[in-house]
């Protein structure tokens, strides 16, 4: 192997692919690593007394997962338009959960020094933003995915 390819393989290293989706006009990223699949909204089942920001569950292939509306946890408005919404199938260390946001927009390949890290204003005012890609036109936030669903069931991190 060469120099140069050793180069392209460290740089390949060094990307990864986000999921652009929206809340309102605000857009965010998620590692596609991390998603499993991104469904259209399906029934909610209503849980009593559930955290506030869960939906609730549904049933998807078998299996019953907990529903995240997103815009809530960022106390965020509700989307205007229902037929653009979707569902955001995830899975981390906690097991598999389904985020609810208003618009998927794109996939993005990026290299990870793009992330810059937010200031200490933007990271004092919403723990779950951890870092910030600038595009031409936009900024796309990275939340703390796992930090956000540890705070609705602290038990799962133990």
């Amino acid at each position: 192997m060469t120099l140069e390819n050793d180069v392209l393989l460290e740089s390949y290293t060094d990307e990864m692919e986000i999921i652009e989706f929206q809340l309102r006009n605000n857009k965010f990223g998620i590692d596609v690593i991390k998603v499993k699949e991104i469904i259209q909204p399906l029934p909610v089942t209503y849980v009593p007394h559930a955290h506030p920001y869960m939906e609730g569950i549904v049933q998807l292939r078998g299996e019953v997962l907990p529903v995240i509306d997103l815009a809530k946890v960022l106390n965020i408005d509700q989307s205007e338009d229902e037929l653009n919404e979707k569902y955001i199938v995830s899975e981390f260390k906690q097991g598999k959960v389904i985020f609810h946001v208003h618009e998927v927009s794109k996939i993005h390949r990026i290299l990870r020094d793009q992330i810059e890290l937010p200031d200490e204003m933007v990271a004092s005012s919403g723990k779950q933003v951890i870092g910030i890609i600038k595009n031409a036109d936009n900024m796309i936030l990275m939340l703390d995915y796992e930090s956000i669903i540890s705070e609705m069931n602290p038990a799962a991190t133990n």
